[in-house]
């Protein structure tokens, strides 16, 4: 059986258009897991990583993933039952936080940096609320010493126009 490729949003396309190829992917507050589940079945990310603190929601993707093992092997993604806030190891390649309100970003996008664990070269916001929030942090001297606001798009969703942050680490001169 072949894991369906879900259809997306033009919004949630744009999400893996812009991911950094050949690295891992992290869809963060995944809910129904539609990103990360086509980053997996398009073979273009040697991990995926979903996070999601409902413990249903996991347990569906798990199954749904597991009951088309012969696409991915167990190696190649991994499920987080918890909040973003709360990962624990270090986040690389790129991060998706989408779907949530500015604040929730800001504070797992801080959590992460607390605990040195926010090593991604690509991330990517799209706050459905609080969108001053996070421009607010994302501009800040504090984060722009860590990474940089490239770019930012207006993508239609239905009758609404969501913004997508795509934010780079600095390097180091």
């Amino acid at each position: 059986m072949k894991l369906p490729s879900p259809k997306l949003t033009t919004r949630m396309r744009s999400f893996i258009d812009h991911a950094i190829l050949h690295a891992p992917f992290w869809d963060v507050c995944c809910d129904h897991g539609y990103v990360g589940i086509k980053a997996l079945v398009s073979n273009q990310f040697p991990m995926v990583h979903f996070v999601d603190q409902v413990p249903h929601i996991m347990k569906r993707l798990q199954t749904l993933i597991y009951q088309n093992r012969e696409l991915r092997s167990e190696h190649q993604y991994r499920l987080h039952v918890c909040s973003g806030e709360e990962i624990d190891i270090d986040v690389e390649g790129t991060l998706l936080i989408a779907g949530v309100g500015g604040f929730t970003m800001k504070n797992i996008l801080n959590a992460l940096i607390d605990k040195d664990h926010l090593q991604c070269d690509r991330i990517l916001l799209s706050p459905h609320t609080d969108e001053k929030v996070i421009v607010e942090f994302i501009i800040s001297d504090f984060f722009q010493a860590l990474y940089s606001v490239d770019d930012k798009k207006l993508l239609t969703e239905g009758k609404r126009e969501r913004p997508l942050y795509i934010l780079n680490k600095k390097r180091a001169l």
